[in-house]
């Protein structure tokens, strides 16, 4: 997201909504951010910041009770229970204390691409994996015989009104499909839906996504050759089992 700075106070401000101008024609150079003061914009409880580490004060803010998209942006409250997030907490304080952070350069992290080791490691642990990922878009569903179950996008989410709408039994795949890309590494594949009494496995993607892993899709359409990809929202609208 793009910032301007302020001359007059010498505060960045996002350019989105217009934010920079309004803040522009009051500024009076007297501007001071609720972070800076240490005031939480949501708790309005003064912290002192003397003792916290840079970030702090932003970091609160951001996980503040009382902050309306604390789960929202994320979409990890009907995720992750206190315990799960308790859990984390205490493996990441024991992975400091046993040095394993002490390799990062924080100061030159960002930006940075992970080692060849680093990725060989992430990768052997994503197939060891039997789960699917939780991503930012993922959302909550009713199924039409009540269940709930969750879904990564609102393709996804139109996609199963329809099924449901025309009756049509489907289920979200737990068990991952291997597959080989070119360079002979494996990797695991979830199908989207699987229709349980056509044995045809549904997968909207986007022309962006699809673009970028053509050679995924047809790697899959070797080993899946019932596998059926939707490109627009609208096949996910009209889908029609007849015309699959």
């Amino acid at each position: 997201m793009s910032k301007t700075l302020c001359n007059k106070c010498n505060n960045y401000f996002t350019n989105k909504s217009g934010n920079f101008k309004r803040h522009f024609l009051v500024c009076d150079g007297n501007y001071t951010s609720s972070i800076n003061r240490g005031i939480c914009k949501h708790c309005n409880i003064k912290f002192d910041l003397s003792d916290k580490p840079k970030g702090w004060m932003a970091n609160h803010s951001r996980w503040c009770d009382l902050n309306p998209k604390k789960f929202v942006s994320n979409n990890i409250k009907f995720m992750q229970t206190p315990e799960s997030r308790f859990k984390a907490s205490e493996g990441i304080k024991k992975a400091w204390k046993e040095g394993r952070y002490e390799h990062v350069n924080h100061k030159t992290f960002l930006g940075k691409t992970h080692s060849e080791n680093s990725k060989k490691l992430m990768s052997e642990s994503a197939l060891k994996s039997k789960h699917r990922r939780i991503l930012k878009s993922t959302r909550k569903y009713i199924c039409k015989d009540g269940n709930e179950i969750l879904l990564d996008s609102s393709w996804e989410e139109c996609l199963a009104k329809r099924l449901d709408y025309l009756n049509i039994k489907w289920e979200r795949p737990k068990i991952p499909i291997q597959w080989c890309d070119k360079k002979g590494i494996f990797h695991n594949y979830f199908p989207d839906f699987y229709l349980i009494d056509f044995n045809i496995y549904l997968d909207p993607k986007n022309d962006i996504v699809y673009n970028k892993t053509i050679d995924k899709i047809e790697a899959l359409k070797n080993i899946l050759p019932n596998l059926i990809i939707l490109r627009s929202l609208e096949e996910c609208e009209k889908f029609n089992i007849k015309s699959a």
